[in-house]
C-alpha cells in the first residue's frame, strides 16, 4: 500500500528500540508518544497529529529469547488532531490496546482494539486520515504482505469531522 498505518508504524518503531527480554521472563518497558506529526495531502488541508500519554510495552520471550509476542496498552493516551487553516480541532481517547504476535514460521499477526488513528484508510488504503472503533485483526506472511484483515467496528473519517 502506498500509504503507512500511523499507529501500526508507531508500534513498529516500537517492536525496533524495545530490548530483548531475559530468555522465556515477560519485560516491560513505558515509552513516550511520537512525536507530532503535520499531516499534509490527506486532507483538503494540512492536519496536526499530537498524541499524549505513554505506551507501555510487555515483552513475551521463548525459552530461547526470541520475541514471540509484545502487548501495547496506552492508558489516558489521546490523539489531537488539528485543522491548521481553521484551528478547528477534534480530541479522541485512543487508548488501544494493541496485540503483535510473531510465529516460528515468520509470520505475525496484529490486533488493536478500540479507537485508533491511522492515515489512510486501514482496510481499503484510500487517502485520508482516519479512526477505527472497534478490533482490527490482520495476518502477515513471513515476507511481511498482509494476507488477511478482519474488521469489526466502524471507520470515522477525521477529515470530514475538521473541515465543519
Amino acid at each position: 500500500m502506498r500509504r503507512t498505518f500511523f499507529i501500526l508504524s508507531a508500534v513498529l518503531a516500537a517492536l525496533a528500540v524495545a530490548p530483548l527480554a531475559t530468555a522465556g521472563k515477560p519485560t516491560q518497558e513505558t515509552i513516550s508518544g511520537p512525536d507530532d506529526l503535520v499531516v499534509s495531502g490527506e486532507c483538503a488541508f494540512p492536519v496536526l497529529m499530537h498524541v499524549e500519554g505513554v505506551g507501555i510495552i510487555t515483552t513475551f520471550t521463548d525459552k530461547k529469547g526470541n520475541v514471540v509476542s509484545q502487548n501495547f496498552h496506552f492508558p489516558n493516551n489521546k490523539t489531537v488532531f488539528t485543522n491548521l487553516v481553521t484551528g478547528e480541532s477534534l480530541t479522541v481517547a485512543t487508548t488501544g490496546p494493541a496485540f503483535f504476535r510473531l510465529d516460528p514460521d515468520g509470520s505475525s499477526s496484529f490486533e488493536i482494539t478500540g479507537i485508533s488513528p491511522w492515515v489512510g484508510h486501514p482496510i481499503t488504503g484510500a487517502g485520508g486520515i482516519f479512526l477505527t472503533q472497534g478490533r482490527l485483526f490482520v495476518t502477515f506472511d513471513a515476507g511481511g504482505n498482509r494476507t488477511s484483515i478482519d474488521f469489526d467496528g466502524n471507520v470515522v473519517d477525521v477529515c470530514a469531522q475538521l473541515a465543519s
